[in-house]
């Protein structure tokens, strides 16, 4: 007989972004007994009906075995910025959708996942570990066309999300089965979005299955490799002597990345003086660009594909209905829409059971 896991009751509770006491209050019973049910020490049997209805969940949700993701320590680091309750959303939703790709990555083979493992204090800097990487995955000269496909192509998964809170840009993973999973927020502008990508890209060449000291600002080392990624200092630092606004706004038509993040670039490479950076920055406030670039400058965002082709191959392949998915992720069907196809624009049509 499957049991109730109280793990799930505390992850369903903070994915709705509920504190305890919130939760609580909606179903009308003491903090307390909601405390010893999801530490497992009080029965639950009397209180799951209302539970799977207020927090949306089917009852099977609560039962699940699967182990829930625990972020690193630097994902907290990096994230001071939000609170507690929006730090406990996004892990809950990026859990639930970790090991539900598990589930669909068990009837699929993706291509094997091809990322290089670097360590800045034996291989060198994350400079050097992005022009390595676009060596080793055999990118040409130039800006990266399509970023997202780029990883797509070695089998990472990068998934589109509307999360609440707009200072949450984006989160690195590893799936139970080993596939690499890259979080976005959906709200992201272009620019922003491919540095996002890029970064987190950072973080699981330099970050994730290592040991990192804390002393070490992963943040930095990030940006630094997204930067390089990007804009590699051979082929862009010439152009970023005598910066202007008019030259800055020539730069990112090319390499597709914001204004800012190449004013930054530019002194990382010591291409512009500090005083050239301030100049160059109280500019961008004068003109509002530090809170909007200009719209005339704005380029398509990028798509995802390899989930809605995962997705794609469940309904049209292997014949599921959107009921099967359900049950396969103990999720309501309407909730799987919204969450998993919505966000997929590949995707095709939803089968449904007759």
């Amino acid at each position: 007989m499957t049991l109730f896991n109280p793990e799930m009751l505390v992850l369903a509770r903070e994915s709705r972004g509920l504190t305890q006491k919130e939760l609580a209050e909606k179903i009308n019973i003491g903090q307390g007994t909601l405390s010893k049910i999801e530490n497992g020490i009080f029965p639950v049997d009397e209180h799951i009906s209302v539970l799977s209805a207020t927090l949306n969940y089917p009852k099977s949700f609560f039962y699940q075995t699967s182990k829930i993701y625990q972020p690193s320590e630097y994902f907290f680091r990096k994230k001071l910025s939000l609170s507690k309750k929006e730090l406990d959303k996004i892990k809950a939703i990026t859990s639930i959708f970790r090991f539900n790709i598990d589930s669909l990555l068990r009837s699929v083979n993706l291509k094997e996942m091809d990322i290089p493992i670097w360590n800045v204090e034996i291989h060198g800097t994350p400079s050097q570990a992005a022009r390595y990487l676009r060596s080793y995955w055999s990118i040409p000269r130039g800006r990266i066309e399509s970023l997202i496909g780029a990883l797509e192509n070695k089998g990472i998964i990068v998934l589109e999300f509307a999360f609440d809170s707009p200072k949450f840009d984006g989160l690195s993973l590893f799936a139970e089965s080993g596939t690499p999973i890259i979080f976005v927020n959906k709200t992201l502008s272009s620019d922003r979005q491919r540095l996002t990508v890029a970064h987190e890209l950072g973080h699981l060449v330099l970050h994730c299955r290592q040991i990192i000291a804390s002393i070490r600002d992963v943040e930095d080392e990030a940006f630094e490799f997204a930067s390089e990624l990007l804009m590699p200092a051979d082929e862009i630092y010439g152009s970023l002597l005598k910066l202007s606004l008019a030259k800055l706004a020539d730069l990112k038509r090319y390499w597709k990345t914001s204004m800012a993040s190449i004013i930054f670039h530019a002194r990382r490479m010591k291409a512009i003086t500090e005083n050239q950076y301030k100049y160059l920055w109280i500019q961008m406030g004068s003109n509002g660009y530090r809170v909007k670039e200009p719209v005339a400058l704005d380029f398509p965002k990028e798509k995802p594909s390899l989930l809605g082709e995962i997705l794609d191959a469940h309904i049209n392949t292997l014949n599921y209905t959107i009921e099967e998915l359900s049950s396969v992720f103990h999720l309501h069907p309407s909730e799987i829409e919204h969450s998993y196809f919505a966000i997929n624009e590949k995707f095709v049509t939803i089968k449904r059971a007759v």
